[in-house]
């Protein structure tokens, strides 16, 4: 088997279709049929399952996937350092949504600063799509919120911080809500994927309740705007809401339940990364 057998099926994974993997490849469909074939008899192993002119991927199929993504990125890896004309380091970092605003800048200047050397990437987007990316091995690391998915990946807290639920200031609400009210009244809430939306999912399902926003949006100043026209009641980061309490919103008791959730450093578990004791000490310091 080759690496070249890898980035085939891999391919054909991406578009769950023969024709298209092979377009992607530059080379002809029955090649591609022809690998997978390889693949399936020398491991014994059935990778997908062909079913109405359609192919599906197995269970084992869907195992071998994540290591084969291991794999090829360890060899893309592997090939950019070997090929690598200049002395500068690069290190990939992700980070969910509201990390992205209120972390990543204070980190790459200070990052700037003590390490000139060191030339840093950033992806900024949903918790769930950094996760994987460092699963992958596409990312170094990466700073989220909440709970972490996948199991090949070691975590690391290095701060806390809380959602508030808050409305307009002329929102009309009781002084005090349960959950169960809470979950009643029309929220404003981010997108599925996010950390602060799987949060907030997990908070209701642990009373069995389910949220029903009127609104979901991946901009958490979209979201500010609409609940300070007292259309509803958002919940989003201290860091994010903090400014615009006592301006034009208000923030919303709820009773017996905690807000708190950590921020982690990720990274995947077989990755040996230097710098990630020296940034784990700047963070302490800028969230201080």
């Amino acid at each position: 088997m080759t690496i070249r057998h890898l980035k085939v099926f891999i391919t054909v994974c991406k578009y769950n279709n023969f024709t298209r993997a092979a377009e992607e490849l530059h080379i002809a469909q029955p090649a591609v049929s022809t690998t997978i074939a390889e693949i399936e008899k020398y491991y014994s192993v059935l990778l997908f399952e062909r079913i109405n002119k359609k192919i599906i991927l197995t269970e084992a199929g869907k195992k071998l996937l994540v290591k084969a993504r291991e794999v090829v990125t360890s060899f893309d890896d592997f090939e950019s350092l070997a090929n690598q004309t200049e002395t500068t380091t690069m290190l990939k970092i992700g980070a969910s949504l509201t990390i992205g605003r209120t972390i990543i800048p204070k980190l790459l200047s200070i990052f700037k600063q003590d390490y000139p050397e060191t030339a840093v990437s950033v992806s900024i987007g949903q918790a769930l799509d950094i996760e994987r990316k460092v699963a992958d091995g596409i990312l170094d690391f990466a700073l989220v919120e909440g709970r972490v998915s996948f199991p090949n990946i070691k975590v690391k807290p290095f701060a806390e911080d809380k959602l508030i639920p808050v409305g307009g200031k002329d929102f009309i609400v009781p002084p005090k809500l349960t959950v169960q009210e809470l979950s009643k009244l029309p929220l404003l809430l981010r997108e599925k994927g996010s950390s602060s939306r799987d949060f907030v999912d997990s908070l209701f399902s642990i009373q069995a309740l389910t949220a029903h926003p009127i609104v979901e949006s991946a901009s958490n100043e979209a979201i500010i705007s609409i609940a300070a026209q007292n259309h509803g009641i958002a919940i989003l980061p201290q860091s994010i809401v903090k400014e615009h309490i006592g301006q034009s919103l208000k923030e919303i008791n709820v009773l017996d339940v905690s807000f708190n959730r950590k921020f982690y450093l990720i990274h995947h578990k077989d990755k040996k990364i230097n710098i990630i004791s020296q940034t784990m000490d700047i963070l302490k310091t800028i969230v201080d």
